[in-house]
């Protein structure tokens, strides 16, 4: 007889679940991360305005990557397509947000964000799923 728990895990609302706590990960990461550096902005007296773009496009890839890594590590399984879909829903979260305070629509740099979110997050869904080095106990 075959392990219930073995053919629960292989349907689509434990992917989902995984998913959605990825980016509920990465978001929680994302604002740990802007909270530090706000607070080195603060303590700084000299911040180049055009460095704020390339900090941002930085703060979502880390987070993507994080958040496509804890999918991957709750799934177990399907490392790139949950990275992907974390860092697809973690972007989507940032957009609506970024839409609803921007007082001018969609920024220009959203598709490099989306770009570089998705690849992030692959990348970090690749490594928790197929990243451990496996020692062989050879006694």
């Amino acid at each position: 007889m075959k392990d219930l728990g073995a053919i629960e895990q292989k349907g689509f609302l434990p992917l989902l679940r995984a998913v959605l706590l990825g980016t509920i990960a990465g978001a929680a990461i994302c604002a740990v991360l802007l909270a530090v550096c706000a607070l080195a902005f603060v303590s700084t007296s000299n911040i180049p305005h055009d460095f704020l773009p390339a900090f941002i496009l930085i703060v979502s890839m880390l987070s993507a990557f994080f958040s496509g890594f804890i999918t991957a590590k709750l799934s177990k399984r399907y490392g790139l397509v949950c990275g992907v879909l974390s860092g697809l829903l973690l972007f989507l979260l940032f957009l609506v947000s970024g839409v609803s305070i921007s007082k001018n629509g969609v920024v220009s740099e959203s598709t490099t964000r989306l770009a570089v979110m998705l690849i992030s997050g692959g990348i970090g869904g690749l490594l928790a799923v197929n990243g451990g080095f496996r020692r062989k106990n050879n006694l």
